[in-house]
């Protein structure tokens, strides 16, 4: 059996802090299309399939949430090096929209 270091189990039991506007219930909102700052066609030519896609924000919501909510897919992207608690951010976005529906998907 292996033993934990104190520090091991603190870790462990370490709940992050989740913010208040995600408490509650949350709704979508659809924004708009986002654009690259610079360099628009070749980029456009290089993500055609995502390029300009909507900006999506989650605002608080106080009506329940429907029964017949359907599973999500959401993707991420990150760029540059690796960033302090950036693990946590993944983690948190895997357990949230596995509450949504556990069908859920992060890519």
């Amino acid at each position: 059996m292996t033993t934990k270091s104190v520090l091991q189990q603190l870790r462990a039991s370490y709940q992050p802090k989740l913010p208040n506007a995600l408490k509650g219930g949350l709704k979508m909102v659809v924004g708009d299309p986002t654009e690259s700052v610079a360099d628009q066609e070749q980029i456009e030519q290089l993500f055609p399939t995502t390029y300009g896609m909507p900006q999506i924000t989650f605002v608080p919501d106080d009506k329940p949430q429907k029964a017949d909510v359907k599973p999500i897919n959401v993707g991420v992207i990150l760029s540059g090096g690796q960033a302090p608690g950036g693990h946590n951010v993944i983690s948190g976005l895997f357990d949230g929209i596995k509450r949504i529906h556990p069908e859920s998907r992060l890519f």
